[in-house]
């Protein structure tokens, strides 16, 4: 079996950086996210990291739960999120198992993942199951870019998200048009959004059920649509500020980042004067495809 102590995950346009050459550590990779494994140009595991990379090095600490953790930021039953005196992020992971720890510096350049080496008794791990997309809704946000509870598929180099809260119908309806018109799913259940170079983009991401429906690529957003099932069925265009609202409504957005929000909310209003918004009530089979890729609306 091959040894992997550094690898390299891309995401969104986001490089993880995971070191584990001097843990000992054989680090996994689950199957969904081999495509996201960065290919070329390979990465210098000794090159500093810059905006956009993130190096996380695992070091062993039996006591985690003893040390100190700062102010708390976001806490629930399965993770915390602190902030220390240095102005460090650290995301608190009690229930994993085993537990573990990821501070990162303010700049999301450099950071470290502890755990207790002894509780693998010889088992590869991935060390930030669970912990990836939390570090990534905070990472995005520096940009003012979300990660969207949306499915979304790729027409041609563009693509179409739709967004809905769980139980919508939002993956039902991506699978349908990906069969009827041959195009691939980008993602059945997040898209992350981001701005680069004043285009708004989807990315799609690891965090789903089946490998065969997301990709990594991103490409540029064509359309939204919200998937709303109480609505009258068809295809009906909306306000941008009724659009801003929606996404708020569903999105992953870290309210408990105040400081963030201001930006977030100025990409929204940028997204809602450039992409356009509507809802959709789906009735499989009756020609809605039509209406979405041949821009009859």
């Amino acid at each position: 079996m091959t040894h992997i102590d550094f690898l390299t995950l891309e995401i969104g346009s986001l490089r993880y950086r995971i070191d584990a050459r001097d843990s000992g550590i054989n680090l996994a990779v689950p199957q969904i996210f081999k495509p996201f494994l960065a290919k070329e140009p390979p990465l210098d595991p000794l090159s500093p990291s810059k905006a956009g990379d993130l190096r996380l090095v695992l070091i062993d600490d039996p006591q985690i739960f003893e040390r100190a953790r700062g102010v708390p930021l976001c806490r629930s039953e399965v993770w915390e999120l602190w902030r220390d005196d240095r102005g460090y992020d650290i995301f608190f992971s009690p229930r994993q198992t085993p537990p573990r720890r990821v501070t990162i510096d303010p700049s999301y350049q450099s950071g470290t993942i502890a755990f207790d080496f002894s509780a693998l008794n010889g088992s590869d791990i991935y060390p930030l199951a669970s912990t990836d997309i939390r570090i990534t809704v905070n990472w995005l946000a520096r940009f003012g870019d979300l990660i969207l509870h949306a499915a979304s598929i790729v027409v041609g180099a563009e693509g179409y998200c739709f967004l809905g809260e769980s139980g919508a119908g939002k993956s039902t309806l991506a699978a349908a048009l990906a069969t009827e018109m041959g195009v691939p799913i980008l993602g059945e259940d997040q898209a992350i959004l981001r701005n680069l170079d004043g285009e708004f983009w989807i990315f799609g991401t690891p965090w789903h059920e089946r490998a065969d429906r997301c990709l990594p690529q991103g490409v540029p957003l064509k359309k939204v649509f919200f998937v709303d099932r109480n609505l009258a069925p068809g295809i009906h265009p909306i306000t941008p500020s009724e659009g801003v609202q929606r996404v708020l409504q569903t999105a992953f957005i870290p309210y408990y980042l105040p400081e963030k929000l201001p930006l977030i909310l100025e990409r929204l209003s940028l997204l809602a004067s450039t992409v356009p918004f509507f809802t959709i009530n789906p009735v499989l089979g009756s020609g809605l495809s039509s209406q979405i890729f041949n821009q009859q609306i």
